[in-house]
């Protein structure tokens, strides 16, 4: 699937002035997202701010092809498509993946053609060193799960049940969450892990009433913990659960119904749709008018990620290649998002702080108003 656009200066506004050299052909970045399978929600709603963006951005003078590959959040297909957009599509950079297993299994590729991958929303401690071409603007799970961990202590939830998603994400994630409860006195009374094509989690949910934990932590998706949650209150099980960022999606709401609840978890942005600044406002304002609804965090986080990718290769004399815009990414000041302030350390990762929300009378909303 490729989307050709024609992208131009934004004057003011949300992104203030972006300019192109006038010399050399047509920009091309290439956009890796799952648009379909289990995690095919995220594409959808990273791939309407991309389109956002083309609709704020109009004629730079030159032209700027975007072309759109489906991972299905699935690793092989993610590669396949990786390497169609860097010996087919020849782009020196592509924004993506929203999952990490994805992430790292095409950073290789990105890394030995020298292409820019740039993801809004990947989290794994692993691509912190996963090559000098990789960046995200997304902090790595080391803050996340050492976060949630130390919330779960301080709100005297010291036994725990862990169960994760089998793969980069839920397993790092949980190793992290795992190491923190310990080294601050907590207990993880048994951990599990799960495919991410399991349905019924019963039998694993039965063992841990018997278990008497003060906490359930689930490492995974919102499709997965909405079955996790739903049918442990279908089991009479009243435990607290603690989840991940990845939960924030209306779709969780909808798969666990009363049971989500209570939840407890993690958001490792700064994009806040009640915040007073100009670009946030502004940002959440041409969403709404476009789409009649509310951006979230993985809109905030794609839409950042790709202006961040055209704001930089318009400061790049002559053609953009692959080297040319890692050059400009890593001598960068700092770049002033909708979900906060991106500045690259030396791995090419970000800092930000990490809030906690709950599911109140069926919405996302701050644990402490």
């Amino acid at each position: 699937m490729a989307i050709f656009l024609c992208l131009a200066v934004v004057v003011g506004g949300i992104f203030g002035l972006v300019s192109y050299s006038a010399v050399g052909g047509t920009l091309r970045v290439g956009v890796l997202f799952p648009m379909t399978g289990e995690a095919g929600s995220y594409g959808e709603k990273g791939l309407k701010a991309v389109r956002l963006a083309q609709s704020q951005l109009k004629d730079l003078g030159r032209s700027v092809e975007i072309i759109v590959e489906d991972s299905k959040a699935e690793p092989a297909r993610g590669v396949a498509a990786a390497r169609k957009l860097v010996n087919v599509d020849k782009v020196p950079v592509i924004v993506g993946d929203i999952v990490s297993a994805v992430t790292l299994a095409i950073a290789p590729i990105a890394e030995q053609n020298g292409v820019v991958l740039i993801s809004p929303t990947s989290s794994a401690p692993a691509i912190t060193n996963a090559g000098e071409y990789i960046y995200r603007i997304w902090p790595s799970d080391l803050a996340e799960g050492r976060e949630i961990a130390s919330l779960a202590i301080k709100r005297g939830y010291k036994r725990v049940v862990v169960m994760h998603m089998n793969n980069d994400y839920g397993a790092a994630i949980a190793s992290i969450f795992e190491k923190t409860l310990q080294s601050a006195g907590g207990t993880v009374l048994s951990k599990s892990g799960y495919l991410p094509s399991e349905t019924d989690f019963r039998s694993v949910l039965s063992s841990v009433t018997s278990q008497r934990a003060d906490a359930i932590y689930v490492a995974g998706y919102f499709a997965d913990t909405a079955l996790i949650v739903r049918q442990a209150r279908e089991l009479g099980n009243k435990t607290q659960f603690l989840g991940t960022t990845a939960i924030e999606d209306e779709k969780f709401i909808t798969l666990a119904g009363d049971a989500s609840e209570g939840i407890i978890y993690p958001l490792a942005t700064g994009f806040d749709t009640n915040s007073s600044n100009t670009n946030v406002r502004s940002f959440v304002d041409a969403f709404v008018k476009r789409y009649n609804e509310q951006p979230g965090w993985v809109e905030a986080q794609v839409f950042d990620a790709f202006m961040l990718a055209i704001d930089v290769a318009g400061k790049i004399s002559g053609s953009v290649t692959g080297k040319k815009l890692k050059e400009a990414m890593d001598n960068m000041d700092s770049y002033d998002g909708v979900a906060g302030k991106v500045k690259f350390d030396e791995n090419g990762d970000v800092v930000k702080p990490v809030i906690f929300k709950t599911v109140r009378s069926g919405k996302f909303v701050p644990l402490t108003p």
